[in-house]
């Protein structure tokens, strides 16, 4: 599930590129004093992820822009749709940006039953290695670095596979789940966990990599990002797959990365 908030533009500025850190402040920020307040110290997983402010250009005062929250956790999008319905004399500050709220609206962006679709990356996914997993594939980076943001130079099975991990791991933790639910799916072909070809992402489509930093406790950080297109045929987990569209796909969600959007084929014959 996710809620569309429409933001009117203050003033004049240029577009915060810097976003993340500043947004997810927001979000903390609505739910203080709220039975989810615990979510900004809580360890692992969040179970949110946002858009960025887009169209993504400098902004001029009364501009409409739009931000997306998503969530599998509908009452976590109802909370915050109560917050925005209460009489709103606040603004709305990013970085630089500041906006009034103009309107609200919650989504259900429901696979579809039959035919063809892709979920297609709104904002860069990010997706971590450690040594152990990188050393299995033969990669070698200058330093022996703990962790490695996944890159073009590398394999792509590497990618693939952590991904469909982190997501499984995410959806058990969220249902409180002890065994990863599918590792007896008869699509997953056999072979050891750490070098198995992944069974959910098959149809998976290179756009383009990104770096970019962020702000992580009081310091800035560079981040290597990856932005994709998942096809599926139908066939696969769909429950696994809505999770991924509203939980996100990758690390760091709920500081906006790997932030997914539906993408339904047409019908030829439309």
């Amino acid at each position: 599930m996710r809620l569309l908030i429409r933001l009117r533009s203050i003033e004049d500025s240029k577009y915060e590129m810097q976003y993340h850190y500043h947004l997810q402040g927001f979000i903390y920020n609505l739910l203080k004093g709220s039975k989810y307040d615990y979510v900004h110290d809580k360890e692992g997983y969040k179970f949110f992820c946002f858009s960025n402010i887009f169209p993504a250009k400098d902004l001029k005062k009364n501009d409409i822009r739009t931000l997306i929250i998503s969530s599998p956790d509908k009452e976590f999008i109802g909370y915050l749709l109560q917050i925005f319905n209460r009489p709103w004399n606040k603004t709305v500050k990013v970085g630089k940006m500041e906006f009034d709220i103009e309107s609200t609206l919650v989504l259900e962006n429901r696979l579809p039953i039959n035919g063809k679709y892709s979920i297609i990356t709104g904002t860069p996914i990010i997706v971590r290695m450690n040594r152990n997993v990188y050393t299995k594939y033969g990669v070698k980076p200058r330093c022996d670095y703990d962790y490695l943001y996944w890159r073009t130079e590398y394999p792509v099975e590497m990618f693939l596979l952590q991904l469909e991990m982190n997501l499984q791991k995410k959806y058990n933790d969220f249902h409180n789940l002890s065994q990863m639910r599918r590792a007896n799916d008869p699509y997953r072909p056999s072979g050891p966990e750490d070098t198995a070809i992944p069974a959910l992402f098959q149809r998976a489509i290179f756009k383009k990599q990104i770096s970019t930093r962020i702000t992580m406790k009081g310091s800035e950080q560079i981040v290597i990002g990856t932005v994709w297109e998942f096809a599926f045929e139908g066939w696969e987990d769909r429950e696994l797959i809505q999770f991924a569209l509203d939980a996100g796909l990758g690390e760091r969600n709920s500081l906006g990365f790997g932030f997914m959007n539906l993408k339904k084929e047409m019908d030829p014959e439309c």
